[in-house]
């Protein structure tokens, strides 16, 4: 009998030591899973909690640490798989996304990205492709295959930086041309007086520049200029600017002028329509800003996207643009460190002897009736009253007082709120007390109707602040601060409504501070001293025993508030060049962003003398063969006349065929030694 029991004994023991090994087995997979979730062996990490959940089928814990790692796991290694994406690294974002789906087989974002990716390596030999063709010049064939990547992916930065890199070629293609080379030879010219087809034949022939007349250009114009080695460029706009001309430019050898009134101008004058997407600057104050300045028409708002939209010429949305560079720039902002500090110290102190300042002596009478006081008493019985039937009420008691309380009190409160320029900022720390009203209308029957509202009042800590921030970094702060508490509680005994009576402390001032400064504010103290004391008549008022004989107390309370206020600027400050704040605009009627000046170049020259007529006119240069002369407009006329239609050949110039030699002008060009003749006046000389 003893040993079977001992037998089972034994197998109940080995059963409990194979479970415990078990259990010991099973937590030990279970932790070395979550190790290696930590470790972010994601794939060992999910196959060890894998084999844990399912050697423990009904544990939550395991099954829940399982799914973790699942999705955990996944999401990392799909997070990884984009950034090797976004590098273009696509056999590592591949991978990622494969192991992804190992870790969790049903994340359906590893299977889409896995299926991105190979979309962007296609796109990205497309993209090269294209920009292959826009290199050979081809950009319709790059253009159109861009399209097929913007089709699919229109947010590829590739396909689109190459797309914005096409347009700006377009752009420049497109752009008005200029006259560059033929416009920057130098010249000199000495013309007094002289015919403005002329001096504009001499000018062309110098140049090689085709010059176009409007049909308006009165015959009858005349020049008188003096200018040695300046662009001719410069000498164009001078000379139009002195007969009310103005230009405009066909092609890079050709000009077009024509009078510069407004008719013309409406005909001739080229218009582009820019948009302004502003940031920070108000649009409307944008809008008066430019009409003011630029004296703009064509000017239209969007207030919803805070956009502007300017139809003018090429050089007022020139100069708009450096007026909006200028003023849209962001609010300056500051941080505002703020510490309120309260100080509350009370002393209570209350010492001495206190005896009791009144007694009340009753004659006891017996009632036979009912054998207690009688309440009501003779004359004769209260004449036989002696100290055995008087009644003494209340009961005689001396106290001693020997009490003292000190307790100091700090409140902090620090905020700390941002704030943009010349915004106001409120802070509020405190309550909000319900007061309520009740209000009566009398009715023509019955009671009263009694109808009750409820209003709230702030108590405690309210404080404004609007930093007005200045260009040398300093903040100037107004500040408005007001403490108050509720001091007592009104109630009105008809009504039964309650009243707070508020105290309040207020302090209102505008100081200048440097960025980091603190400056601290206090002084609003309330002091309170309160003393009292309970003495016995003429013995409390002996000089030294009087103390034996009364109770003194003394009641000191005192409040400071302190308020440290710290502006810190928050972001950098806008840095502004000589060129935005200072830029030319050209005179009241002709706006330009560069200033008319002579600017001197290489040396060449054309010369007439003072007081000669103007000579024969001759056909202007025929236009260089690269670049072929615009279609004439309706109305435009070449700078000379057909042979047929010349005038008669003026007098003979001083200097011509059978005519003295006339002494040289002042400042003219004398012919070069050894040449054959005299040049005509108006003709350039070597």
């Amino acid at each position: 009998m003893i040993k079977g029991k001992t037998g089972k004994v034994r197998t109940a023991a080995m059963l409990g030591l194979a479970l415990l090994a078990g259990c010991a087995a099973q937590n030990i997979v279970h932790r070395d899973g979550l190790v290696l979730l930590g470790q972010g062996r994601y794939e060992e990490a999910v196959a060890r909690l894998g084999e844990a959940t399912r050697q423990n089928p009904g544990d939550m814990e395991i099954r829940k640490d399982y799914l973790r790692a699942r999705e955990e796991g996944g999401n990392r290694l799909v997070a990884i798989g984009n950034a090797e994406r976004a590098a273009e690294r696509f056999e590592q974002a591949e991978e990622a996304y494969r192991q992804a789906l190992r870790v969790d087989p049903g994340n359906r974002r590893a299977r889409s990205e896995l299926e991105a990716v190979a979309m962007d390596r296609r796109h990205a030999g497309i993209v090269a492709d294209a920009r292959a063709l826009l290199a050979k010049g081809n950009a319709g064939g790059a253009e159109a295959r861009l399209k097929e990547v913007l089709l699919e992916n229109p947010n590829s930065s590739k396909a689109l930086a190459l797309q914005r890199e096409i347009a700006e070629r377009r752009a420049r293609e497109l752009a008005v041309p200029s006259l560059q080379a033929n416009f920057q030879k130098p010249v000199t010219l000495q013309f007094r007086d002289a015919n403005l087809r002329m001096v504009l034949e001499s000018i062309s022939k110098t140049s090689g520049i085709n010059i176009l007349l409007d049909k308006d250009v009165r015959a009858d114009l005349r020049a008188t200029i003096f200018v040695r080695n300046t662009s001719v460029e410069d000498t164009i706009d001078l000379i139009l600017m002195q007969n009310q001309l103005e230009k405009k430019i066909l092609s890079d050898n050709t000009i077009f002028i024509y009078p510069n009134v407004p008719a013309k101008a409406k005909d001739y004058q080229d218009l582009k329509v820019r948009s302004f997407h502003l940031v920070n600057a108000d649009v409307k104050q944008m809008q008066a800003m430019i009409k003011a300045i630029l004296k703009t028409k064509d000017l239209f708002i969007h207030e919803k996207t805070n956009s502007l939209i300017m139809r003018d010429t090429p050089e007022a949305i020139r100069l708009a643009e450096k007026i909006i560079a200028d003023q849209d720039i962001a609010e300056r902002e500051v941080m505002l460190e703020v510490e309120v500090l309260e100080v509350t110290r009370t002393m209570l102190q209350e010492l001495g002897i206190r005896y009791p300042d009144q007694l009340t002596l009753t004659p006891f009478v017996r009632d036979p009736a009912t054998g207690g006081q009688s309440a009501n008493i003779t004359l004769g019985q209260l004449g036989g009253r002696n100290r055995n039937n008087l009644l003494v009420s209340p009961v005689p008691t001396v106290t001693l007082n020997a009490h003292l309380d000190d307790a100091d009190t700090n409140v902090l409160a620090s905020p700390r709120i941002r704030a943009r320029n010349r915004e106001k900022a409120k802070i509020h720390i405190g309550d909000r007390v319900p007061v309520l009203t009740n209000s009566v209308t009398p009715v023509a029957s019955g009671s009263p109707v009694v109808t009750g509202t409820v209003q709230y009042i702030e108590v405690g800590l309210k404080l404004e602040v609007e930093p007005d921030i200045h260009s040398d970094g300093e903040v100037g702060i107004k500040i408005n601060m007001e403490v108050s508490n509720i001091v007592n509680q009104i109630t009105n005994p008809v009504s039964g409504t309650i009243a707070y009576q508020v105290g309040t402390r207020t302090a209102a001032t505008v100081l200048r501070l440097k960025d980091g400064e603190t400056q601290v504010l206090a002084g609003l103290i309330d002091d309170e001293d309160r003393r009292s004391a309970n003495k016995v008549p003429g013995l409390g008022e002996l000089p030294v025993l009087g103390r034996l004989f009364s109770s003194h107390r003394t009641d000191n309370r005192k409040t400071e508030i302190v308020l440290s206020i710290t502006p810190r600027l928050v972001g950098r400050t806008n840095l502004q060049s000589a060129q935005s704040v200072e830029f030319w605009s050209g005179t009241e009627s002709n706006l330009r962003s560069a200033p008319l000046i002579l600017r001197q170049t290489g040396v060449a020259s054309v010369t007439s003398g003072p007081g000669a007529p103007a000579p024969a006119l001759t056909p202007p240069l025929a236009p260089a063969p690269a670049a072929q002369p615009p279609a004439r407009r309706s109305g435009a006329q070449p700078l000379l006349p057909r042979p047929a239609a010349q005038p008669p050949a003026p007098a003979r110039a001083p200097g011509a065929p059978g005519s003295p030699p006339p002494a040289p002008a002042p400042g003219s060009q004398a012919p070069a030694p050894g040449s054959s003749g005299t040049p005509a006046p108006g003709q350039p000389t070597s």
